[in-house]
């Protein structure tokens, strides 16, 4: 079977022309070029598609039965390739602002809350990645990072924005069915372990002389998997402070069995290039970060 190869778009757009214009002469005007070139152009068209698209009488031209149908869908397609150009040539003069984050951080604060930065800042085309590795912010388009750990990194610059920490967390049914939870007794429960952090129950553990004498564990990929199955009663979870804050915060169930014993684990940094110093978006967007973090993970008492 012989392959139907498309007519060029410039056949297209002399269609559309004429068409609209309903005048081979005005189509020529309009497209700089003569009128036997545009009849030319009708025709290898015509000659493409196996049908007469005009009628021509005299002096006078009119579109065919078929070729008014073409004219529709035609005219649909160019107004649709207009209608992309115009959005790419606009998102092109905006300003490429890439966030580099973590999973946690990403979807408990950037998520939820970027439309705000947005709003102020229209002039920008926002990109959120969020991943565990740290990005190399000098050889890749990420503007900012968000990071646990301040890196040994002369060429970058680093603010503080957060101290973490460790504390176990589960729901208030959970803990009252285990009361000797309270002082550190996980011999009846499970443990509720993240895949992508195994130092965070060892650490804590360690601190506290608290071994739990327990094999019984369930290991989830990630920190909201974790509160959803400490939501359903499955076990207790290692709890990042201030972030399990906000889940409390929503959750009433949720509660912090031992919420005097606390381990530091690290700090998060807002990272950028010294080549960016003085950059007023990304300055305003420190500030608009460090004030959803103040907002969303202020601690509350359980």
């Amino acid at each position: 079977m012989t392959k139907q190869h498309l007519p060029s778009l410039n056949l297209i757009r002399v269609f559309e022309v004429a068409a609209r214009r309903m005048s081979f002469k005005d189509a020529a005007d309009e497209l700089f070029v003569s009128p036997p070139a545009v009849s030319h152009q009708i025709r290898a068209l015509e000659e493409n598609l196996g049908v007469i698209l005009f009628k021509r009488e005299n002096r006078k031209i009119s579109l065919t039965a078929d070729g008014k149908r073409y004219y529709l869908h035609v005219k649909r397609g160019l107004d649709l390739i207009n209608t992309a150009t115009l959005a790419v040539r606009k998102e092109k003069k905006k300003r490429r602002f890439v966030i580099n984050t973590l999973p946690n951080i990403a979807s408990l604060l950037l998520f939820p809350n970027i439309h705000e930065f947005q709003a102020n800042h229209p002039e920008l085309n926002i990109q959120i990645d969020s991943d565990v590795s740290r990005i190399d912010l000098q050889n890749s388009e990420t503007t900012i990072a968000i990071r646990h750990e301040c890196g040994n990194e002369p060429e970058l610059t680093y603010h503080p924005l957060v101290k973490i920490a460790l504390t176990p967390i589960c729901s208030r049914s959970y803990l009252n069915e285990r009361p000797r939870l309270r002082d550190g007794d996980f011999s009846d429960c499970r443990l509720i372990k993240i895949s992508s952090d195994t130092y965070q129950w060892p650490r804590w553990q360690t601190q506290w002389n608290l071994l739990p004498e327990t094999s019984n564990e369930l290991v989830v990929s990630t920190v909201q998997a974790s509160i959803e199955a400490v939501k359903n009663n499955i076990g207790v979870a290692m709890g990042y402070l201030p972030t399990a804050y906000q889940f409390m915060r929503t959750d009433d169930e949720l509660v912090l069995p031992m919420p005097n014993k606390v381990t530091q684990h690290g700090e998060c940094f807002l990272a950028y290039s010294n080549d960016h110093a003085g950059d007023e978006v990304i300055q305003a967007f420190h500030e608009w970060v460090a004030g959803i973090i103040s907002q969303k993970w202020s601690g509350k008492k359980s």
